[in-house]
């Protein structure tokens, strides 16, 4: 008790204040909690690969050739490198890697809403309230688990500004955890907007100093940190200063110098690494995640979709040209969505394995539904949570396989139906996370990391 007779905080205690008050919470904030929750020494990690608005089974991993045109749709069907295994023909490349992956056809959920979907995919649990509340995946890791190598951050969100649609980004975030477990976010965009624009060579994903910030005002950080090293111990009772100087020389780190600065360097691949994965945004963010887990982040999602929906193909499967006019556009169908998303996904795939990554890294390619098994009048199919088909590759996985059937139409699982969560407990248990471990919402109240769902038997 202090001489005022209060009970002094505990430096949680301050930091949540923070967040309480509307405050923002620093890098060194965030890498502070991170290392006082603790985390395991497993050398696991996680690449989500975030297909949002809704990708197509029957334009990806589940064609029906055999059906009439209003159900198998535009495209032909390509041979994968399994026998009898077909995929659609825009994903050509990824079918000659399918032997170093896992395709389950029979992911099934109740919901066609986008929010509903993402939220449940992406947490475990359906919204009660419309907004994000529960913490992602990617949090959790972060919460349980911290980066792999200290002076990284734990989870990393590689996506586009959300600038329509904030409520599906935040469905990638922390929820009741906070701030502080909400991943680095990469919002400045080192990709440029084309899907083929040839000076991404010459572009970086640098964690760079922001802009106006020069080296002289950097060493007037440093200055205040050594201030900060000479305050008298005694006005910190509480030891709400305790480690501040160590966190803020690591978030420091992080901008200058060192292990997190080289692994978002691009330009340090072979310009035929980067050709590889493609000249064009996925491609190079793919690539760049593969960096980022194999210097020791834990969790990295990637999100394709722009700052619209960029799966939602309502219109036209081959090219969904909707004008940029608020929530309805645009789109760009699998014409222009395939390309890239096949060459980076293959590139990707083949790196784990050649790296040496395929046990450590588990790779996960999915989004919040699949699509309606018949196309509409307009040429494009719409919402269809009763049946999608997803990718996992490595996570030292049972690869090469296919689990579960659809129905003749693509309507429906035929056979073993996979759930949301069941996905979910099979990342955690890659993670070496418990599902039954819980969390504490900002009113004491415990949830657990799941609420059901088992990993995956054929894959382990």
């Amino acid at each position: 008790m202090s001489a005022m007779g209060f009970q002094s905080p505990t430096r949680r205690d301050f930091l949540r204040a923070s967040l309480l008050a509307g405050g923002g919470l620093s890098l060194a904030d965030v890498l502070r909690l991170q290392a006082d929750e603790g985390r395991s020494a497993d050398d696991t990690s996680v690449i989500q690969i975030w297909l949002g608005g809704g990708p197509s089974q029957f334009e990806t991993f589940d064609p029906k050739p055999g059906e009439s045109a209003e159900i198998r749709g535009p495209y032909q069907p390509v041979q994968t490198k399994l026998p009898g295994l077909i995929f659609c023909e825009k994903m050509a490349r990824t079918a000659q890697v399918v032997d170093r992956a896992a395709i389950i056809r029979t992911v099934t959920h109740s919901t066609n809403g986008h929010f509903v979907g993402a939220h449940w995919l992406s947490t475990g649990y359906q919204s009660p309230n419309g907004r994000p509340s529960h913490p992602s995946s990617g949090s959790l890791a972060a919460r349980f688990r911290g980066p792999v190598q200290p002076g990284l951050p734990a989870y990393v969100r590689l996506t586009e500004e959300f600038t329509r649609n904030p409520t599906i980004a935040g469905v990638m975030g922390p929820g009741h955890l906070g701030s502080a477990f909400g991943g680095y976010v990469l919002r400045q965009d080192p990709f440029h907007s084309d899907y083929d624009n040839r000076k991404v060579l010459d572009s970086t994903a640098n964690l760079k100093l922001a802009d106006g910030v020069t080296l002289d005002r950097v060493d007037d950080r440093k200055a205040l940190l050594a201030d900060l090293d000479r305050l008298p111990r005694s006005v910190d009772n509480a030891g709400a200063l305790d480690g501040l100087d160590r966190f803020q020389r690591t978030a420091l780190e992080m901008v200058t110098t060192g292990a997190a600065r080289r692994a978002f360097d691009l330009t340090l691949e072979p310009r035929a690494t980067r050709e590889r994965y493609g000249l064009h945004r996925w491609g190079q963010m793919g690539l760049l995640a593969r960096r980022l887990v194999e210097a020791g982040v834990t969790f990295v999602t990637m999100n394709t979709a722009p700052d619209s929906l960029c799966w939602d193909w309502h219109r036209n499967i081959v090219n969904d040209d909707r004008p940029a006019d608020g929530s309805d556009g645009p789109t760009r169908g699998m014409d222009v969505s395939g390309p890239p998303l096949d060459q980076m996904l293959t590139a990707l795939i083949t790196d784990l394995y050649e790296r040496g990554l395929d046990r450590k890294v588990l790779l996960l390619v999915w989004g919040e539904f699949g699509r309606t098994p018949r196309v509409n009048k307009t040429g494009g199919r719409d919402h269809w949570g009763a049946l999608m088909s997803i990718l996992m590759a490595g996570g030292g996985l049972r690869v090469g396989q296919v689990i579960g059937e659809s129905n003749a139409k693509g309507e429906a699982p035929r056979t073993r139906p996979v759930a949301p969560n069941d996905v979910l407990a099979t990342v955690y248990r890659h993670l070496g996370i418990d599902t039954g471990r819980h969390t504490l919402t900002r009113e004491g109240r415990p949830v657990p990391v799941l609420p059901d769902g088992e990993p995956i038997r054929e894959l382990i």
